[in-house]
């Protein structure tokens, strides 16, 4: 009996003693321009855009703009086929940067390369107010450029929405000549 009274009480001490963690709930954003959480990748046309740029989360929103800039912005033309959306950053009104993809969306959903244009800007990233360099898209023998992927494209109804990874650069960047933009994606509509 006096066990069976030392199992039982290690087994309510046992029982009593295990604690469960609550179960983790997904960090979900506040609303779609939460600079603190990767926009979700949709198809609905909701003008979000979000990437890392050399590791740091940058999500398109976050502020009001001193010119009045959204912070998704660009078109396509469904005529030429040629997309151009910008992604812009507010920390401040003064104090923005911003992430700027062009090229031709010729066969519908698919992966495409860039297309810039040195005489009317290549500029693919802009810092106004802050201590980053400004990037640009150049073609070098055996770089990477990058892509952009075409995951939703409906003309009826004015959306188009993929991912993307770019690799930019500044010669004069001191100690950082090449900037990373990895794990992007938008939903835009034009």
């Amino acid at each position: 009996m006096k066990t069976l009274n030392i199992i039982s009480f290690l087994l309510l001490i046992f029982a009593f003693g295990c604690k469960k963690d609550p179960p983790v709930e997904p960090k979900e954003p506040k609303d779609k321009y939460d600079p603190n959480v990767m926009p979700p990748l949709t198809h609905t046309g909701e003008n979000t855009f979000g990437c890392y740029i050399d590791g740091e989360l940058f999500v398109a929103g976050g502020g009001t703009s001193f010119w009045d800039i959204p912070a998704i912005s660009g078109s396509y033309d469904e005529s030429t086929k040629k997309i151009v959306i910008q992604g812009t950053r507010y920390l401040d009104s003064l104090i923005s940067d911003n992430v700027k993809i062009r090229s031709f969306v010729l066969d519908g959903p698919g992966v495409y390369e860039y297309t810039y244009n040195v005489e009317s800007g290549s500029r693919g990233y802009t810092s106004w107010g802050m201590s980053r360099c400004n990037y640009t898209y150049e073609s070098k023998p055996d770089f990477d450029l990058g892509k952009i992927t075409i995951t939703y494209l409906n003309e009826e109804e004015n959306i188009i929405a993929g991912t993307f990874y770019i690799n930019l650069i500044n010669s004069d960047c001191d100690g950082h000549t090449i900037l990373k933009i990895t794990d992007g994606r938008f939903d835009f509509r034009y």
